[in-house]
């Protein structure tokens, strides 16, 4: 069976959800956070996440953790080491995230990080801006690998191809994965993951007071890499970049998962103003096609969606919806990969 590596920014919707996986999902999920930036700097955008993370994560839950967007504290010193010593002190293992153009003192403090939690490496090729490049990634990984001292077969391998929004994304992002997996897929890693994303940046142009259907292209992007077998990995239901805040009080919306498609709701707001149209949104919700069998019992999202049908209080806010659809999507998620249907 394959695992589950949601790529997450680490907002407060997402430790929402994280906190309120199951136990039968807890082993089959390994998510892959990055450390968003803070106004207040690195550090205390380091110490915010350790924070979240022991707040959120369930026990048994191994943490990717990526320092892309907050390399060094305020003295200068690699912030995955501060991460690492926090959370080692708390319990929480992680797996610290090499990146191939990391300078060398991070590549060693990942080597340090990697062996104070259980000698487990990520080593992420492909970025926002960059695909992977499997000839010149093989010498970049050997020479990384080399300075941080973590072996091939304690590493995992995620090959990212970041956003694909189209037919004509999927099959060029097929393509360069089966090269990367023909030159560096069997080298003894601990796992393959394949990477993508596929929502919109922002939701704000689709249809009010009706469900839009958007296609899951990094969902159907792993599907056509079945043959090679690896591990799936998506952005959930956030967009591969990190975004900006928008403006104040948008619109009652969900995210909802469901087969191919994520079916995109935006409710318009009475003229009294208030989120009580997100009850109107729920009821619309329970009442699809698309709403699960098991109802409320799918997952800690579900639940709370279905207790705002009842119109019961309150209809939530921007970070309660974006939880309860991630919380959703999770369990989606692992329920599709438990039994995946023919490629």
């Amino acid at each position: 069976m394959a695992r589950y590596w949601p790529v997450l920014k680490a907002r407060a919707d997402e430790f929402k959800a994280l906190a309120q996986l199951r136990d039968q999902e807890v082993g089959r999920v390994r998510p892959l956070f990055e450390v968003s930036p803070s106004v207040d700097g690195p550090t205390q955008a380091g110490l915010k996440f350790v924070r979240q993370v022991r707040d959120a994560a369930p026990a048994g839950l191994t943490l990717g953790v990526d320092t892309i967007y907050a390399r060094v504290n305020d003295d200068g010193r690699p912030l995955i080491t501060e991460i690492a010593n926090d959370l080692a002190q708390w319990g929480i293992p992680i797996a610290p995230v090499i990146r191939l153009h990391d300078p060398d003192e991070h590549l060693s403090a990942c080597g340090e990080a990697a062996r104070l939690h259980n000698e487990t490496a990520i080593v992420r090729l492909g970025s926002i801006t960059t695909d992977p490049d499997p000839v010149a990634d093989a010498a970049r990984i050997s020479k990384a690998l080399s300075i941080a001292k973590v072996s091939r077969d304690r590493c995992h391998l995620v090959v990212d191809m970041a956003e694909v929004r189209s037919e004509r994304d999927v099959s060029r992002a097929e393509q360069v994965v089966r090269n990367v997996l023909d030159s560096l897929g069997d080298e003894g890693w601990a796992s393959v993951v394949v990477t993508s994303g596929a929502m919109p940046p922002a939701i704000t142009n689709l249809p009010r007071n009706e469900a839009t259907p958007l296609t899951r292209w990094d969902w159907k992007l792993w599907r056509r890499l079945a043959d090679r077998g690896p591990d799936f990995g998506d952005y959930a239901i956030a967009h591969p970049a990190i975004q900006t805040t928008g403006g104040r009080g948008p619109l009652p919306s969900l995210r909802y998962t469901a087969g191919e498609n994520w079916w995109i709701y935006r409710w318009a707001r009475h003229e009294t103003g208030g989120n009580d149209t997100f009850y109107d949104l729920c009821q619309a919700l329970i009442s699809s096609d698309h709403w699960p069998a098991e109802g409320p019992d799918y997952s800690w999202g579900d639940s709370e969606l279905a207790r705002c049908a009842r119109r019961q209080p309150g209809p939530g806010s921007a970070t309660q919806w974006r939880a309860w659809g991630t919380s959703h999507h999770l369990a989606h998620v692992t329920s599709e990969l438990a039994s995946p249907p023919a490629p």
